[in-house]
């Protein structure tokens, strides 16, 4: 019986493979790919229009490239990627993808190795199926911020938010969502005009002056909506902001005497 089970599923994805194979008559299928097992030389796809699951064994001698031509590896595949399949004879002869953006946060750069590692963002309800992606950069890669600002990969830090376009592992543009910097202390002082106020360093007597504009969210810890005028001396405060400039503060409030 077990020998049984483990060759049902082994057939139906001959079967796939057999019916894509034997239809002279299809000479391209468009779809895009649900997974790819670079070691055995295949991949499956769902097909454009139809929904169809289909099982596509590619030849080591295929060529597959992006849509502007660059040369690419089976391994260089991904799920999501849109996908263009020419056969010849039923044979696949070359596969031309069109990658979707790798999306997710950065867990290290290298700007010496010009290598980056990407935690790759997975949907609600998804599994993890890859590992963490390793892409390279080079003097055409682009780097900006959400908001159109060029920055240098020397300046992406763990946690930024990245969307990536690629081509295999060449990052070719990358749209960074800057984590903020983070900031623990007391409040020292409230400036007359509410727009900053000095904290002092958790740890240290180090004290930060920082803006507040009408973006910032000023919260307690139980999520209760406070104004800049409630902030008093002594309350600790939890704060993530940009250049100095607060996007969130979090305010454990001193208890009143």
């Amino acid at each position: 019986m077990k020998s049984r089970r483990s060759f049902v599923p082994a057939l139906a994805g001959a079967l796939a493979v057999f019916v894509l194979m034997a239809d002279p008559a299809a000479a391209q299928l468009t779809g895009h790919i649900k997974s790819v097992d670079a070691t055995a030389n295949r991949l499956v796809l769902t097909q454009t229009g139809t929904g169809t699951e289909l099982t596509v064994a590619v030849p080591t001698q295929t060529m597959v490239v992006t849509k502007a031509g660059n040369a690419l590896t089976l391994k260089d595949l991904r799920r999501g990627d849109s996908l263009a399949i020419t056969l010849v004879g039923g044979i696949v002869s070359r596969i031309v993808a069109e990658q979707g953006r790798i999306v997710g946060t950065v867990k290290s750069s290298d700007p010496d190795a010009k290598r980056l590692v990407i935690r790759e963002f997975v949907p609600k309800g998804e599994e993890r199926t890859n590992k963490d992606d390793i892409l390279t950069i080079d003097d055409k890669t682009t780097i900006t911020t959400t908001d159109g600002k060029p920055i240098k990969f020397g300046e992406l830090k763990e946690g930024d938010g990245v969307s990536i376009a690629h081509a295999g592992d060449l990052a070719e543009k990358i749209e960074v969502n800057v984590k903020p910097d983070e900031l623990t202390g007391f409040v020292k002082s409230v400036g007359a005009d509410l727009k900053t106020f000095v904290v002092t360093q958790t740890g240290t007597t180090k004290d930060f002056t920082v803006a507040i504009t009408p973006e910032t969210v000023i919260e307690t810890t139980e999520g209760k909506p406070i104004k800049v005028k409630e902030l008093k001396e002594g309350d600790g405060v939890g704060v993530a902001h940009a250049s100095g400039t607060a996007q969130k503060i979090v305010v454990a409030v001193k208890p009143l005497r």
